[in-house]
Protein backbone atom coordinates (compact mmCIF):
# COMPACT_ATOMS: atom_id res chain seq x y z
CA UNK A 1 0.00 0.00 0.00
CA UNK A 2 1.11 3.22 -0.46
CA UNK A 3 1.47 5.47 2.41
CA UNK A 4 2.98 8.88 0.42
CA UNK A 5 -0.03 11.24 -1.15
CA UNK A 6 0.42 14.63 -2.90
CA UNK A 7 -0.48 17.94 -1.53
CA UNK A 8 -0.40 21.38 -2.77
CA UNK A 9 -0.09 24.66 0.04
CA UNK A 10 -0.19 27.88 -1.14
CA UNK A 11 2.34 30.40 0.47
CA UNK A 12 3.20 34.04 -0.09
CA UNK A 13 5.72 32.93 -2.61
CA UNK A 14 3.62 30.72 -4.35
CA UNK A 15 2.96 26.79 -4.51
CA UNK A 16 4.55 24.44 -2.88
CA UNK A 17 4.19 20.51 -4.02
CA UNK A 18 5.42 17.94 -1.48
CA UNK A 19 4.76 14.02 -0.52
CA UNK A 20 3.59 13.37 2.97
CA UNK A 21 3.74 10.28 4.51
CA UNK A 22 0.09 9.51 5.70
CA UNK A 23 -0.20 10.99 9.67
CA UNK A 24 2.64 13.00 9.33
CA UNK A 25 3.22 16.87 10.04
CA UNK A 26 4.30 18.78 7.13
CA UNK A 27 8.03 19.74 7.15
CA UNK A 28 7.30 23.47 6.08
CA UNK A 29 5.75 26.17 8.59
CA UNK A 30 2.81 28.15 7.44
CA UNK A 31 4.82 30.88 8.45
CA UNK A 32 7.24 30.43 6.06
CA UNK A 33 7.50 32.73 3.08
CA UNK A 34 10.47 31.78 1.15
CA UNK A 35 11.95 28.38 -0.39
CA UNK A 36 15.01 29.27 1.05
CA UNK A 37 13.69 29.31 4.68
CA UNK A 38 12.36 25.74 3.78
CA UNK A 39 15.58 24.62 3.67
CA UNK A 40 17.37 21.94 6.19
CA UNK A 41 20.47 23.53 7.56
CA UNK A 42 23.04 20.42 6.78
CA UNK A 43 26.90 20.08 7.34
CA UNK A 44 28.94 20.24 4.08
CA UNK A 45 31.00 17.48 3.29
CA UNK A 46 34.60 18.58 4.56
CA UNK A 47 36.87 15.50 4.00
CA UNK A 48 40.49 15.71 2.37
CA UNK A 49 39.95 16.56 -1.01
CA UNK A 50 41.22 14.20 -3.94
CA UNK A 51 40.89 12.94 -7.66
CA UNK A 52 39.26 10.24 -7.16
CA UNK A 53 36.32 11.91 -5.13
CA UNK A 54 36.13 14.45 -7.56
CA UNK A 55 35.21 12.69 -10.26
CA UNK A 56 32.87 10.50 -8.36
CA UNK A 57 31.28 13.74 -7.51
CA UNK A 58 30.82 14.72 -11.72
CA UNK A 59 29.13 11.58 -11.65
CA UNK A 60 26.68 12.19 -9.76
CA UNK A 61 26.10 15.50 -10.69
CA UNK A 62 25.93 13.79 -14.40
CA UNK A 63 23.39 11.06 -13.48
CA UNK A 64 21.07 10.63 -16.33
CA UNK A 65 18.34 9.94 -14.28
CA UNK A 66 18.71 11.51 -10.75
CA UNK A 67 21.79 13.92 -10.57
CA UNK A 68 22.55 15.43 -7.44
CA UNK A 69 25.22 18.13 -6.58
CA UNK A 70 25.12 18.15 -3.25
CA UNK A 71 28.80 16.58 -2.87
CA UNK A 72 30.51 18.33 -6.18
CA UNK A 73 29.40 21.95 -4.85
CA UNK A 74 30.33 20.87 -1.53
CA UNK A 75 34.31 20.33 -3.01
CA UNK A 76 33.63 23.32 -4.92
CA UNK A 77 32.77 25.17 -2.20
CA UNK A 78 35.83 23.61 0.55
CA UNK A 79 38.11 24.27 -2.69
CA UNK A 80 37.40 28.01 -3.12
CA UNK A 81 39.03 28.90 0.10
CA UNK A 82 42.42 28.95 -2.10
CA UNK A 83 43.66 32.40 -1.58
CA UNK A 84 45.08 32.97 -5.41
CA UNK A 85 41.44 31.38 -6.44
CA UNK A 86 39.86 33.84 -4.08
CA UNK A 87 42.67 36.79 -5.83
CA UNK A 88 41.70 35.82 -9.22
CA UNK A 89 37.77 35.49 -8.50
CA UNK A 90 37.98 39.15 -7.14
CA UNK A 91 39.58 40.64 -10.15
CA UNK A 92 37.56 39.00 -12.63
CA UNK A 93 34.77 40.38 -10.90
CA UNK A 94 35.68 43.82 -10.19
CA UNK A 95 36.09 44.54 -13.61
CA UNK A 96 32.08 44.22 -14.46
CA UNK A 97 31.46 45.40 -10.99
CA UNK A 98 33.37 48.37 -11.18
CA UNK A 99 32.01 49.10 -14.41
CA UNK A 100 29.86 52.49 -14.82
CA UNK A 101 26.12 51.29 -15.42
CA UNK A 102 23.23 53.28 -16.82
CA UNK A 103 19.61 53.26 -18.33
CA UNK A 104 18.93 54.38 -21.32
CA UNK A 105 14.96 55.09 -23.08
CA UNK A 106 13.75 54.68 -26.19
CA UNK A 107 15.88 57.44 -27.69
CA UNK A 108 19.09 56.14 -26.23
CA UNK A 109 19.69 58.49 -24.05
CA UNK A 110 20.68 57.91 -20.22
CA UNK A 111 17.93 58.61 -17.98
CA UNK A 112 19.69 59.81 -14.66
CA UNK A 113 16.72 59.08 -12.04
CA UNK A 114 15.96 55.56 -13.10
CA UNK A 115 19.36 54.69 -13.21
CA UNK A 116 19.44 55.87 -9.98
CA UNK A 117 17.61 53.54 -8.99
CA UNK A 118 20.28 50.56 -9.67
CA UNK A 119 23.12 52.14 -7.41
CA UNK A 120 22.37 50.38 -4.69
CA UNK A 121 23.52 48.01 -2.33
CA UNK A 122 21.09 45.23 -3.20
CA UNK A 123 21.46 45.92 -6.90
CA UNK A 124 25.55 45.35 -6.20
CA UNK A 125 24.68 42.29 -3.91
CA UNK A 126 22.87 41.10 -6.81
CA UNK A 127 25.47 41.35 -9.33
CA UNK A 128 28.04 39.77 -7.54
CA UNK A 129 25.69 36.64 -6.91
CA UNK A 130 25.31 36.79 -10.62
CA UNK A 131 28.62 36.93 -11.88
CA UNK A 132 28.95 33.59 -9.29
CA UNK A 133 27.35 31.55 -12.44
CA UNK A 134 30.28 30.93 -14.63
CA UNK A 135 32.24 29.69 -11.84
CA UNK A 136 29.11 27.32 -10.13
CA UNK A 137 27.55 26.82 -13.30
CA UNK A 138 24.31 28.17 -11.85
CA UNK A 139 22.91 30.67 -9.11
CA UNK A 140 18.96 30.37 -8.64
CA UNK A 141 18.39 33.40 -6.22
CA UNK A 142 15.15 34.42 -4.63
CA UNK A 143 13.74 37.64 -4.35
CA UNK A 144 12.77 37.16 -0.62
CA UNK A 145 12.44 41.09 0.20
CA UNK A 146 10.13 43.06 -2.26
CA UNK A 147 9.63 46.19 -0.85
CA UNK A 148 14.08 46.20 -1.01
CA UNK A 149 14.79 44.09 -3.59
CA UNK A 150 16.35 42.06 -1.44
CA UNK A 151 17.65 38.20 -2.82
CA UNK A 152 19.62 35.73 -1.39
CA UNK A 153 21.28 32.95 -3.21
CA UNK A 154 19.75 28.90 -2.77
CA UNK A 155 22.17 27.12 -1.86
CA UNK A 156 23.53 25.09 -4.25
CA UNK A 157 23.53 21.65 -3.24
CA UNK A 158 19.76 21.90 -2.82
CA UNK A 159 19.62 22.94 -6.94
CA UNK A 160 19.61 20.64 -9.83
CA UNK A 161 19.52 22.58 -13.13
CA UNK A 162 18.91 19.63 -15.42
CA UNK A 163 15.82 19.47 -14.09
CA UNK A 164 15.13 22.97 -12.62
CA UNK A 165 14.59 21.28 -9.27
CA UNK A 166 15.18 22.83 -5.66
CA UNK A 167 15.18 19.60 -3.13
CA UNK A 168 13.39 20.83 0.11
CA UNK A 169 14.43 20.09 2.94
CA UNK A 170 17.13 17.93 2.73
CA UNK A 171 19.54 18.20 -0.74
CA UNK A 172 19.64 14.35 -0.56
CA UNK A 173 15.94 13.90 -0.06
CA UNK A 174 13.18 12.83 -2.17
CA UNK A 175 11.13 15.89 -1.89
CA UNK A 176 11.45 18.86 -4.67
CA UNK A 177 10.03 21.77 -5.96
CA UNK A 178 10.12 22.86 -10.23
CA UNK A 179 11.35 26.77 -9.99
CA UNK A 180 10.24 27.03 -13.39
CA UNK A 181 6.53 26.62 -12.52
CA UNK A 182 4.56 29.51 -13.10
CA UNK A 183 3.96 29.91 -9.54
CA UNK A 184 7.52 30.64 -8.81
CA UNK A 185 7.99 33.12 -11.68
CA UNK A 186 7.14 36.38 -9.84
CA UNK A 187 10.38 35.22 -7.13
CA UNK A 188 12.62 32.66 -8.37
CA UNK A 189 15.31 33.79 -11.13
CA UNK A 190 18.05 31.50 -12.60
CA UNK A 191 21.08 31.77 -14.34
CA UNK A 192 23.11 29.57 -16.09
CA UNK A 193 26.42 29.60 -16.90
CA UNK A 194 27.22 27.88 -20.95
CA UNK A 195 29.83 25.85 -19.33
CA UNK A 196 28.78 22.04 -18.87
CA UNK A 197 29.63 22.15 -14.87
CA UNK A 198 31.17 25.41 -14.48
CA UNK A 199 34.25 27.00 -14.39
CA UNK A 200 35.51 26.13 -10.86
CA UNK A 201 35.25 22.38 -12.27
CA UNK A 202 38.36 23.10 -14.83
CA UNK A 203 40.06 23.79 -12.07
CA UNK A 204 39.34 21.38 -9.66
CA UNK A 205 42.61 19.11 -9.98
CA UNK A 206 45.03 22.45 -9.59
CA UNK A 207 43.95 23.71 -6.66
CA UNK A 208 43.62 19.42 -4.97
CA UNK A 209 47.13 18.81 -6.04
CA UNK A 210 48.56 22.34 -4.66
CA UNK A 211 46.94 21.88 -1.05
CA UNK A 212 48.62 18.86 -1.38
CA UNK A 213 51.71 20.42 -1.84
CA UNK A 214 51.02 22.74 0.80
CA UNK A 215 50.44 20.08 3.19
CA UNK A 216 53.44 17.90 2.12
CA UNK A 217 56.06 20.68 2.65
CA UNK A 218 54.32 21.52 5.75
CA UNK A 219 55.41 17.63 6.79
CA UNK A 220 58.25 17.79 5.41
CA UNK A 221 59.35 21.28 7.11
CA UNK A 222 57.95 20.01 10.80
CA UNK A 223 59.79 16.29 9.93
CA UNK A 224 62.95 17.90 8.45
CA UNK A 225 63.43 21.24 9.16
CA UNK A 226 65.56 20.89 12.77
CA UNK A 227 67.88 18.11 12.59
CA UNK A 228 67.38 14.85 13.79
CA UNK A 229 69.17 14.20 16.85
CA UNK A 230 70.26 10.29 17.48
CA UNK A 231 71.60 9.60 20.90
CA UNK A 232 73.02 6.31 21.64
CA UNK A 233 74.67 5.06 25.75
CA UNK A 234 75.39 2.30 27.55
CA UNK A 235 73.31 3.40 30.64
CA UNK A 236 70.72 1.62 32.03
CA UNK A 237 69.91 3.71 35.49
CA UNK A 238 66.64 5.40 34.67
CA UNK A 239 67.44 8.47 36.74
CA UNK A 240 70.45 8.85 34.09
CA UNK A 241 68.44 7.81 31.42
CA UNK A 242 66.07 10.73 32.17
CA UNK A 243 69.13 12.94 32.22
CA UNK A 244 69.94 12.20 29.02
CA UNK A 245 66.54 12.85 27.91
CA UNK A 246 66.38 16.35 29.11
CA UNK A 247 69.92 17.45 27.97
CA UNK A 248 68.84 15.80 24.85
CA UNK A 249 65.65 18.38 24.75
CA UNK A 250 67.63 21.26 25.95
CA UNK A 251 69.99 20.75 23.09
CA UNK A 252 67.47 22.09 20.58
CA UNK A 253 67.93 25.02 22.10
CA UNK A 254 71.59 25.63 23.54
CA UNK A 255 73.20 23.14 21.30
CA UNK A 256 75.29 21.57 24.22
CA UNK A 257 75.01 19.21 26.95
CA UNK A 258 77.11 17.04 29.39
CA UNK A 259 76.55 13.44 28.87
CA UNK A 260 77.95 10.22 30.51
CA UNK A 261 80.72 8.34 29.22
CA UNK A 262 80.11 6.15 26.50
CA UNK A 263 77.45 8.09 24.90
CA UNK A 264 77.27 8.79 21.39
CA UNK A 265 75.41 12.37 19.19
CA UNK A 266 74.56 11.58 15.77
CA UNK A 267 73.06 14.70 14.46
CA UNK A 268 71.03 13.59 10.95
CA UNK A 269 71.29 15.61 8.30
CA UNK A 270 68.09 16.62 6.13
CA UNK A 271 68.14 14.32 2.79
CA UNK A 272 69.94 15.45 -0.21
CA UNK A 273 67.65 17.26 -2.82
CA UNK A 274 65.63 20.30 -3.25
CA UNK A 275 62.58 20.19 -1.61
CA UNK A 276 62.29 24.06 -1.58
CA UNK A 277 61.81 24.22 -5.79
CA UNK A 278 59.93 20.63 -5.66
CA UNK A 279 56.90 22.40 -3.49
CA UNK A 280 57.62 25.86 -4.87
CA UNK A 281 57.39 25.04 -8.68
CA UNK A 282 54.60 22.64 -7.96
CA UNK A 283 52.30 25.08 -5.90
CA UNK A 284 53.26 28.24 -8.53
CA UNK A 285 52.39 25.81 -11.61
CA UNK A 286 49.11 25.42 -10.59
CA UNK A 287 48.46 29.16 -9.30
CA UNK A 288 49.29 30.00 -13.29
CA UNK A 289 46.61 27.29 -14.65
CA UNK A 290 44.45 28.93 -12.21
CA UNK A 291 45.21 32.07 -13.36
CA UNK A 292 44.99 31.16 -17.38
CA UNK A 293 41.45 29.78 -16.56
CA UNK A 294 40.08 32.83 -14.68
CA UNK A 295 41.64 36.02 -15.94
CA UNK A 296 43.66 34.94 -19.48
CA UNK A 297 46.79 35.56 -17.89
CA UNK A 298 48.90 34.84 -15.12
CA UNK A 299 50.40 38.36 -15.16
CA UNK A 300 47.30 40.31 -13.22
CA UNK A 301 47.86 38.84 -9.78
CA UNK A 302 51.65 37.43 -10.31
CA UNK A 303 54.87 38.81 -10.67
CA UNK A 304 55.69 39.85 -14.51
CA UNK A 305 58.35 40.16 -16.18
CA UNK A 306 57.80 43.80 -18.03
CA UNK A 307 55.16 46.29 -17.43
CA UNK A 308 53.63 45.61 -21.57
CA UNK A 309 52.67 41.92 -21.49
CA UNK A 310 51.02 42.68 -17.91
CA UNK A 311 49.03 46.08 -20.17
CA UNK A 312 48.48 43.11 -22.42
CA UNK A 313 47.17 40.37 -20.02
CA UNK A 314 44.80 43.58 -18.81
CA UNK A 315 43.41 44.70 -21.71
CA UNK A 316 42.45 40.96 -22.19
CA UNK A 317 40.64 40.86 -18.84
CA UNK A 318 38.39 44.04 -19.51
CA UNK A 319 38.53 43.83 -23.25
CA UNK A 320 37.45 40.42 -24.05
CA UNK A 321 37.01 38.30 -21.02
CA UNK A 322 35.45 40.52 -18.37
CA UNK A 323 33.46 41.95 -21.43
CA UNK A 324 31.75 38.41 -21.29
CA UNK A 325 30.68 38.71 -17.63
CA UNK A 326 28.92 42.55 -18.78
CA UNK A 327 27.24 40.79 -21.57
CA UNK A 328 25.58 37.96 -19.29
CA UNK A 329 24.84 40.71 -16.66
CA UNK A 330 23.57 42.92 -19.27
CA UNK A 331 21.22 40.13 -20.27
CA UNK A 332 20.08 38.93 -17.00
CA UNK A 333 18.64 42.50 -16.02
CA UNK A 334 17.02 43.11 -19.01
CA UNK A 335 15.36 39.23 -19.55
CA UNK A 336 14.48 38.87 -16.06
CA UNK A 337 15.15 41.59 -13.14
CA UNK A 338 13.59 44.11 -15.07
CA UNK A 339 10.17 42.38 -15.39
CA UNK A 340 10.55 40.99 -12.00
CA UNK A 341 10.71 43.73 -10.36
CA UNK A 342 8.39 45.71 -12.50
CA UNK A 343 5.94 43.56 -10.42
CA UNK A 344 6.76 45.11 -7.29
CA UNK A 345 7.11 49.23 -8.30
CA UNK A 346 10.70 49.01 -9.85
CA UNK A 347 8.82 51.59 -12.21
CA UNK A 348 10.64 51.30 -15.80
CA UNK A 349 9.13 50.77 -19.38
CA UNK A 350 9.53 47.85 -21.53
CA UNK A 351 11.63 50.33 -23.87
CA UNK A 352 14.15 51.32 -20.81
CA UNK A 353 17.25 49.08 -21.01
CA UNK A 354 19.79 48.88 -18.63
CA UNK A 355 23.72 49.00 -20.14
CA UNK A 356 27.53 48.95 -19.47
CA UNK A 357 29.36 52.56 -19.91
CA UNK A 358 31.91 51.05 -22.91
CA UNK A 359 32.94 54.54 -23.60
CA UNK A 360 37.24 55.07 -23.32
CA UNK A 361 38.16 55.74 -20.03
CA UNK A 362 40.48 58.39 -20.31
CA UNK A 363 43.31 59.50 -16.95
CA UNK A 364 42.77 62.63 -15.80
CA UNK A 365 45.90 63.84 -17.08
CA UNK A 366 44.99 62.15 -20.57
CA UNK A 367 41.28 63.95 -20.27
CA UNK A 368 43.21 67.44 -19.45
CA UNK A 369 45.70 67.52 -22.61
CA UNK A 370 42.45 67.15 -24.56
CA UNK A 371 40.86 70.10 -23.23
CA UNK A 372 43.74 71.77 -22.75
CA UNK A 373 43.69 71.68 -26.81
CA UNK A 374 40.21 72.22 -27.28
CA UNK A 375 40.99 75.67 -25.32
CA UNK A 376 43.16 76.95 -27.86
CA UNK A 377 40.17 77.45 -30.13
CA UNK A 378 37.16 77.01 -28.16
CA UNK A 379 35.35 78.90 -25.47
CA UNK A 380 34.25 75.84 -23.18
CA UNK A 381 32.26 76.17 -20.62
CA UNK A 382 33.65 76.71 -16.94
CA UNK A 383 31.10 75.26 -14.85
CA UNK A 384 32.16 72.00 -16.55
CA UNK A 385 35.38 72.44 -16.34
CA UNK A 386 34.63 72.98 -12.60
CA UNK A 387 32.85 70.07 -12.12
CA UNK A 388 34.90 67.97 -14.17
CA UNK A 389 38.47 68.64 -13.00
CA UNK A 390 37.57 70.15 -9.83
CA UNK A 391 39.23 73.16 -10.10
CA UNK A 392 37.52 76.54 -7.81
CA UNK A 393 37.15 78.88 -10.93
CA UNK A 394 36.16 81.95 -9.77
CA UNK A 395 36.20 83.70 -13.25
CA UNK A 396 38.98 84.64 -16.30
CA UNK A 397 42.41 85.87 -15.83
CA UNK A 398 43.09 89.49 -16.82
CA UNK A 399 45.60 90.03 -19.70
CA UNK A 400 48.35 92.18 -18.84
CA UNK A 401 50.59 94.14 -21.36
CA UNK A 402 54.47 94.32 -20.66
CA UNK A 403 55.23 97.88 -20.48
CA UNK A 404 57.35 99.46 -23.56
CA UNK A 405 60.47 100.36 -23.78
CA UNK A 406 61.77 103.48 -24.89
CA UNK A 407 64.20 103.80 -27.82
CA UNK A 408 67.82 104.93 -27.20
CA UNK A 409 67.95 108.88 -28.09
CA UNK A 410 70.63 111.14 -28.69
CA UNK A 411 74.23 109.74 -28.96
CA UNK A 412 74.59 106.31 -27.97
CA UNK A 413 76.85 107.63 -25.05
CA UNK A 414 74.22 109.47 -23.48
CA UNK A 415 72.42 106.23 -22.78
CA UNK A 416 74.19 104.99 -20.07
CA UNK A 417 75.49 107.41 -17.03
Amino acid sequence: MNNNLYTEKSYLWGAYRQRIPVGASSPVSKKNISIISTLAEEAADRSRENIERWRNNINSALDPDDPRWAQLQDQYENLSTDGHFMSCLQIRKAATLGTRFYIKNDKGEEDTEKTERFESSWFYKWMEMALDAPYYHTSVMELVNPDKFEFKIVPRRHVCPQFNRIYVPEANGEEFITYTEPAFEKRIMEITSSTKLGIVNDIVPQLIWKKNAQQTWADFSERFGIPFISIKTMETDKSQLAKIQAMANAMGQAASGVFPEGTEIDIKEPPKGDPYNVFLMQIKTNNQEVSKRILGGTMMNDDGSSRSQSEVHERTLDNKIAESDRRLIEFSVNDYLIPMLNNFGLGLSDSDRFCFDRSEQLSMKQHWEIVNGVLNKFDVDEEWIKETFNVPIIGKKQETTPPKQSKPTGLFSENFR
